[in-house]
């Protein structure tokens, strides 16, 4: 998938299947929030991957892509995701002990194409994060271009990329309820 984030032409689809989307969407940023994640780990196809470029610092007229195809801050898979989930679940996961306290912020959703059972969804999002008692916090900014598919009466995540806004990350760690 080549990153282009900003050049996005929306398809068009009805307003129950928006609705539908964005629901999901919104029910996913909540399991992320509350650290619900085996229920979260459900929404995920088997075979989906995620990955997080690394943005790149480029002059104006380059022709350098703004992503970086090789190098990614993560790039998971299913098995890899749910090995997280196992470990952040457990009362030794220092990186999140204390835990997070997160918040998803999700808006401009836009649907970039439809084939079949399968839809290409954009959206951006902020992330708030603060972690023990200290006034610390971390704020992320990302579009995320995500491939749901229907399953039933639900849809499955089977591929994710998070955009990040950020050349340079302020975080003491990239964990999974942040994206």
């Amino acid at each position: 998938m080549t990153p282009t984030p900003m050049v996005d032409s929306p398809a068009t689809v009805d307003a129950a299947t928006q609705h539908r989307i964005e629901q999901f969407l919104y029910r996913e940023a909540d399991l992320l929030d509350a650290f619900e994640l085996e229920a979260w780990l459900e929404l995920l196809d088997e075979d989906i991957t995620l990955r997080v470029p690394v943005r790149t610092a480029r002059h104006p007229g380059s022709e350098r892509p703004e992503f970086s195809e090789e190098s990614n801050y993560l790039r998971e898979d299913y098995e890899m995701m749910r090995e997280r989930v196992g470990r952040l679940s457990k009362e030794y996961a220092w990186s999140e002990n204390p835990r997070s306290r997160v918040r998803h912020v999700i808006g401009n959703v836009r649907v970039l194409d439809v084939a079949d059972d399968i839809l290409t969804v954009a959206n951006n999002q902020h992330v708030f994060r603060s972690y023990g008692d200290t006034a610390d916090h971390d704020m992320l900014s990302a579009q995320r271009h995500t491939t749901l598919r229907e399953a039933g009466e639900r849809y499955r995540i089977t591929d994710r990329t998070v955009y990040l806004d950020h050349s340079i990350l302020n975080t003491k760690n990239l964990t999974l309820p942040l994206l």
